[in-house]
């Protein structure tokens, strides 16, 4: 996996070190788990095509942690014989029943990784709001959530990131945050879902309220910090000093500054 589309352009097509100037044979199938742009897959599908190789779109939900215990879940779009070939990587980083095929469009995928990712944003960003009302109104933030996420909000989105945002834990290497997914790659995914809800004409409105509150939050310097961090833009504007939690843990202010150390724990 690659963070955006420029990367994964340059390892597919640079002249000297690219896929495409070291395949051998017409036996090579590119897997692509990143989270790009449909037009970019299908862009390149038609590159490996005409190279006498073959492309599969199969963007992943799972962090690392959850890759390694086999949790993966694979959006999966190409065509149908370059993806029997990619099935035995797939199914050695999933579990039973965690390919989802969506025809041979090679972008298909990663329409519904974009989806995807916008739902979660999405459940992020009401967390907040709704964590905000409560704090508002005198009740303890993190009863609620605890009780929201355990009884009618019981599932995985709401456990993980209700209790992040409840908490303002937002740091990656924080126990509850593991190693987060960075608030930049949240912006880039919504932009990109935004720009293909345009050249589809579905409209997205909160998508765009989304955009925003991402684009503050990365204006705000919180880019590295987990995707999460958008609840304490929700808590600034109701006036909630979240200066505490924009701090680093003691321990990570001590590996920052120490330099080399920043780079394993980041």
């Amino acid at each position: 996996m690659v963070p955006n589309d420029r990367v994964l352009k340059q390892v597919v097509c640079d002249e000297s070190t690219g896929v495409l100037s070291a395949a051998q044979a017409n036996s090579l199938v590119h897997v692509s788990c990143s989270t790009v742009h449909p037009d970019t897959s299908r862009e390149l599908a038609a590159l490996h095509e005409a190279n006498g190789l073959r492309f599969v779109g199969a963007p992943i939900f799972a962090r690392a942690d959850g890759v390694a215990r086999r949790l993966a879940s694979f959006c999966v779009g190409g065509k149908d014989g370059a993806v029997q070939s990619a099935l035995p990587v797939l199914e050695a980083n999933c579990g039973a029943g965690g390919i989802f095929r969506f025809g041979e469009d090679a972008g298909a995928g990663n329409v519904v990784k974009l989806a995807g990712n916008f739902m979660i944003a999405s459940a992020i960003e009401s967390c907040a709001e709704a964590l905000s009302l409560a704090e508002k109104s005198g009740l303890e933030r993190e009863a609620v959530m605890s009780m929201l996420n355990s009884t009618i909000f019981d599932c995985l989105i709401y456990r993980g990131y209700g209790d992040r945002v409840a908490q303002r834990c937002h740091h990656p290497g924080e126990p509850l945050v593991g190693p987060g997914f960075q608030l930049d790659l949240g912006l880039k995914d919504v932009t990109l879902a935004l720009d293909v809800a345009a050249k589809v004409q579905a409209p997205m409105p909160v998508a765009s309220l989304l955009r925003d509150r991402f684009l503050g939050a990365t204006a705000r310097g919180r880019g590295h910090m987990d995707w999460s961090a958008i609840g304490l833009s929700v808590s600034e504007d109701a006036g909630v000093d979240v200066s505490e939690s924009l701090a680093l843990p003691p321990k990570k202010r001590k590996l920052a500054a120490g330099g080399a150390e920043t780079r394993e724990v980041a």
